[in-house]
């Protein structure tokens, strides 16, 4: 996500709607502003940030007025536990998204072993597709050393097929990379 934003920019991307607000009543301090944070970097990247500075310090400031909460409570946010735990369970079902489960994983090493890894040699593309199929199929992508394992997987399996060295499923071999 870039990190320098235009005020209009912010404000298109970052404001908080009516039923974001809502699903903030429960919330107070670093967890309402942590909560924030997640849903509306989720709205727009599809997956959760790796860690706060990934969110951008004027998205902070800016989401930290809407909350009425100090932005320096952002560095209060437990990136672990309960709670974060919650608000993403919370923030997937908003968006009509789940988790991306080992079996989704092989089935995305094979889709890409079959469809892509033939045609395209970049592995920095492969991972891109893996994000968008991921967002078409409404899964939150895997992280990204595990896109690069799924990938690599992939790859080595398109390899062996076309050599005739193929496994006859790529699921055991997915698996293992995740």
């Amino acid at each position: 996500m870039r990190q320098e934003w235009e005020p209009e920019d912010l404000i298109e991307v970052w404001t908080l709607l009516e039923e974001d607000q809502e699903r903030l009543r429960d919330k107070s301090g670093a967890n309402r502003l942590g909560f924030a944070l997640f849903l509306k970097f989720f709205e727009v990247e599809a997956r959760f940030p790796e860690n706060a500075e990934e969110i951008p310090a004027p998205a902070v400031a800016y989401v930290a007025q809407q909350v009425k909460v100090s932005a320096e409570e952002w560095a209060a946010y437990a990136w672990a536990g309960r709670a974060i735990k919650r608000h993403r369970v919370e923030i997937r079902g908003a968006f009509g998204f789940r988790e991306c489960t080992e079996e989704d994983q092989a089935q995305l090493a094979e889709w890409l072993a079959v469809e892509l890894c033939g045609v395209e040699l970049s592995r920095d593309r492969l991972a891109e597709a893996v994000v968008a199929r991921c967002r078409k199929d409404r899964l939150e992508p895997p992280t990204p050393g595990r896109i690069a394992r799924l990938v690599g997987s992939a790859v080595r399996a398109s390899r062996s097929w076309r050599t005739g060295t193929a496994p006859t499923t790529i699921c055991s071999t997915a698996r293992t990379a995740t």
